[in-house]
């Protein structure tokens, strides 16, 4: 059973996703992905959001815990804030700068409005209705059970 780590980013009223075209499917997800072991959900989504944008994360709180199907069974989601920054790209050692260059499983972050987050293709619907809703009223306090 595999664990992954994602981030919710928010900038001047943009999210920072990660656009997928996964063999032709586009989509997209939260940054983040799987939790190594030994490594605690927190440090695997510090880790993954740096690997996936160059970001670094200054403050984080969890929000979420989702059951998912394979091949993520568990999903920590944390509200995050970041350090001041450039560029967002992936990184040249990451394991999705490799799949960009060798295959048709294409990772591409991008800044979207947050205005128009709930018309986009996302992966998980129930996630993006969550989302869609706490972005208005505001994220939960306490990790909410998905």
């Amino acid at each position: 059973m595999a664990t992954a780590a994602r981030a919710i980013i928010i900038e001047d009223k943009k999210m920072l996703l990660m656009h997928r075209n996964k063999n032709g499917k586009q989509y997209f997800t939260l940054v983040g992905g799987r939790v190594q072991d030994g490594e605690a959900p927190q440090q695997a989504m510090v880790r993954e959001v740096k690997e996936e944008t160059g970001l670094d994360v200054t403050a984080c709180r969890l929000v979420y815990l989702e059951e998912h199907a394979e091949p993520y069974n568990s999903q920590y989601i944390f509200v995050c804030e970041i350090a001041s920054h450039g560029v967002v790209a992936i990184q040249d050692a990451s394991e999705e700068a490799l799949l960009n260059k060798i295959s048709t499983n294409m990772h591409t972050p991008l800044w979207v409005d947050v205005a128009s987050f709930s018309t986009l293709p996302f992966l998980t619907m129930n996630l993006q209705t969550i989302i869609t809703r706490d972005l208005k009223k505001g994220f939960p306090d306490l990790p909410e059970r998905l």
